[in-house]
């Protein structure tokens, strides 16, 4: 009796305790921070203080379904970025192991022999994310060879423990959307039911965390009740709404799935604590005394889409969700964006280990940004049944007119806090855009708060768009770019038009002398630069060295065969830069001579999505005109459609007027076929290998902001087949922002002579001065 009344004396102390902690905190700051704000807040702060170059087991991973649902809901270009370096850093896989007839998974396991263990393949949820957004067959390689290993198996005891179910479950539905092959549905199906079988408590509608939990195995310090563990059960709760998300509404087993959701959302919700959170031993909090973080946010987010898509009653289970986000952002969520009170890694409601708001852990912020994302959504009614789209509620018209007498394709711009505020949300992707017939067509969000829609209009006509509250698809990248590590730091990218890279400090430190821009044909809106790097510089350059030491011959021979310096029918790296501007690069003059400027220190990438790229460049000081410390800023921006880049430069640290230059590079093969003019420079370039390409590439500069002195700056003597420089010069430059575009086609691909170069050069510099008009009406 003494222990019991300790007992019960420690729990007071411990709630009373969290009580006034929560108290205190309804007054600070972050709380008033609406929930799109706080999702920023969360993520950056865990990125910031975490590297992506972790392993993929689960914990990591769990982190990264989170990550994927915010950089779904935001659209934050460097959230997606964080979780792709993350994937490229583990080569796409789980546990490596290599030889099928040795992967486990019968028993817990960390090596990577346990290849068919789930807490290794909850990894593939986020490779199969990124392979929606950039579908490179290499990226889900590795998790159909292991899932397809796990469907031709005879076996259905896969998921033993609560956890699988949330670990893989969702990756089975993930690959039928990127497959579409229902075995991946039906052995899902068998083996779920294998797991509920020996899982499931139908008096409690709860799950043991695995078989070592049944009761009675394990008793409760309560009356020796059952022993349900928070976290297991939020595993569960999560991953089922998960694959009911991605799930076929018609596939046959589906509403098994929707009635074990339903049943365990009701018993989760049963033994909510009153201050909103689930403890780790939900039947007895006494067991392992205080809030925990982890579990109630997989429950919070589990039953705010089941609301949000139909299948739980809001009138049940909204008080339920209000307490608990009411917990997340009072107690969990701290100061400085961190979320505390996780329980840490462990099987079972363990009251040895400490949770506090110093807990903090990986998978729990995932299972914070997961919550977080459906509360914006259920707040403001965007998704599945709730939306506008389903009840037919206001929407926003949109006009985009074009006063020229010519076609005008591009993409335009509209104010997205302007489209919030009329379809009254918080933010984000919770709208729907649909051209005149009714067609959903594709927008992104970019970086300085637009929404971007590509427009292509008529001479003198007008297009409308309508927007409406709704969830929208998840739409393929048209352009991309990214840090290359695999092959010294260059940073590419590319449209559907053309590609291009720019070097960095790994080059820099080899003392390789590369200034300028490349670029690189393609003949494909599809994009290829991933695939190439993949091949040249992860799969095929160490199997070539290796082959050259035994054999030079056959190893010259195998990178003919796949390097990106070839054309394989999609395009190549054709073009020679060398120490030259290579095309579009700028660089300040003093005297008459070019400062070349050499590789970028960071690359800050802003936007990737469909319809937009963009980078911002920061060079390492450099000693101009006397001045020690001159900083480059470079911006890049490519979108959708377009042969040229919009580039807007400034220096810091300059003191005297100098001149600034851009130009491209002539080549020993042609000297003559340049075109200056004082708004444009254009280019007919052979290649770097005449012969063998034997092809064009066009290449060209403008200048839509006025005139600029256009000029050939010519080498003394040709160096390495370059003959000097054709340059638009702007004169008494002190540093401000300045604004120029540079691009290229290929004569392989979009344009076939040098006058038809002119006249797209010229029609791109007519819808820069002539842009489409948009007019947002009610």
């Amino acid at each position: 009796m003494k222990r019991l009344t300790l007992l019960l004396l420690s729990v007071l102390i411990v709630v009373t305790s969290v009580s006034a902690r929560a108290k205190r905190k309804r007054f600070e700051p972050v709380q008033k921070l609406p929930t799109i704000e706080i999702i920023t807040k969360v993520n950056d702060y865990w990125q910031q203080h975490h590297k992506p170059q972790v392993r993929s087991f689960w914990d990591e991973a769990a982190y990264h379904t989170g990550n994927m649902e915010a950089y779904r809901l935001l659209g934050v270009a460097r959230w997606k970025n964080y979780s792709e370096d993350w994937a490229r850093h583990n080569k796409w896989m789980g546990a490596q192991g290599q030889d099928p007839s040795k992967w486990k998974y019968k028993t817990y396991g960390e090596g990577h022999d346990f290849v068919l263990f789930g807490d290794w393949q909850i990894c593939f949820q986020t490779y199969l994310d990124l392979y929606e957004l950039n579908p490179d067959p290499f990226k889900i390689k590795r998790a159909i060879e292991v899932m397809d290993t796990e469907v031709r198996s005879k076996e259905n005891d896969f998921w033993w423990w609560a956890d699988a179910l949330y670990m893989v479950m969702p990756v089975m539905t993930k690959l039928y959307k990127a497959t579409g092959e229902v075995k991946y549905l039906d052995k899902l199906y068998e083996n779920f039911r294998w797991a509920d079988e020996l899982m499931y408590d139908k008096d409690e509608q709860l799950y043991y965390r695995d078989a070592k939990y049944i009761y009675p195995k394990v008793k409760t310090a309560c009356n020796g009740g059952k022993s349900f563990w928070a976290r297991g059960d939020g595993w569960v709760l999560a991953g089922l709404a998960k694959v009911l998300n991605d799930m076929p509404a018609d596939y046959k087993h589906r509403p098994f799935f929707v009635q074990r959701f339903r049943e365990l959302a009701e018993g989760v919700a049963r033994v909510q604590r009153p201050g909103g959170y689930w403890s780790r031993s939900m039947l007895c909090e006494e067991d392992a005394p205080g809030p925990e973080t982890s579990g109630t946010a997989f429950f919070t987010y589990g039953m705010l889409w089941g609301m949000n898509h139909g299948l739980l009653d809001r009138s049940v289970y909204e008080p339920v969700v209000s307490k608990a986000w009411t917990y997340l952002v009072t107690t969990a969520l701290q100061e400085d964006g961190s979320v505390g009170f996780v329980q840490p890694i462990g099987e079972k409601p363990d009251p040895t280990k400490t949770v506090d708001a110093h807990s903090q852990a990986n998978f729990g912020v995932g299972a914070f940004l997961l919550a977080a994302c459906e509360k914006v959504r259920f707040d403001d009614k965007s998704v599945g049944a709730n939306s506008a789209v389903a009840n037919n509620s206001k929407s926003v018209k949109v006009s985009v007119s074009n006063n020229t007498a010519d076609f005008i394709q591009q993409v335009v711009e509209l104010d997205a806090q302007t489209i919030y505020n009329k379809l009254s949300i918080q933010g984000g992707r919770q709208f729907v855009v649909f051209d005149e017939g009714g067609l959903e067509v594709p927008y992104q969000l970019s970086y300085d708060g637009k929404v971007l829609l590509d427009a292509g209009v008529r001479p003198h006509g007008k297009l409308t768009f309508t927007i409406k509250k709704g969830t929208p698809r998840n739409y393929s990248t048209v352009c991309y770019g990214r840090v290359y590590n695999e092959r010294k730091d260059d940073y590419a990218w590319e449209n559907d038009r053309g590609a291009y890279r720019v070097y960095g400090p790994a080059l820099q430190r080899t003392g390789e002398r590369s200034y300028g821009t490349d670029v690189w044909s393609k003949n494909t809106p599809e994009l290829v630069v991933e695939q190439r790097y993949w091949i040249e510089d992860v799969v095929m350059m160490p199997a070539v060295e290796k082959l050259r030491k035994e054999n030079r011959q056959r190893g010259d021979s195998l990178y003919r065969l796949n390097s990106y310096h070839n054309d394989h029918g999609r395009g190549m790296d054709l073009y020679k830069v060398g120490a030259t501007l290579g095309c579009g690069t700028p660089a300040l003059m003093v005297n008459g001579e070019l400062q070349y400027p050499y590789c970028f220190k960071t690359a800050e990438i802003l936007d990737n999505g469909p319809m937009r790229t963009t980078v911002h460049l920061t060079y390492n000081p450099a000693t101009i005109n006397g001045d020690t410390a001159v900083v480059e800023h470079r911006y890049i921006q490519l979108d959708k459609g377009s042969n040229f880049n919009k580039v807007t430069v400034c220096y810091n640290g300059l003191t005297k007027p100098v001149s600034l230059a851009t130009g491209f590079v002539i080549h020993s093969e042609e000297k003559e076929n340049v075109v200056l003019a004082n708004n444009y420079l254009l280019y007919a370039d052979p290649t770097d290998n005449v012969r063998v390409n034997n092809c064009v590439l066009y290449v060209g500069v403008i200048f839509p902001d006025g005139p600029v002195e256009s000029k050939k700056l010519l080498f003394d003597q040709p160096k390495g087949g370059n003959e000097g420089h054709a340059l638009g010069i702007k004169n008494s430059y002190r540093g401000e922002n300045f604004t120029y575009y540079f691009g290229s086609a290929w004569s392989k691909y979009d344009v076939r002579s040098m006058e038809e170069w002119k006249q797209r050069s010229a029609w791109a510099l007519k819808t820069i001065e002539e842009p489409l008009l948009v007019t947002i009406g009610e």
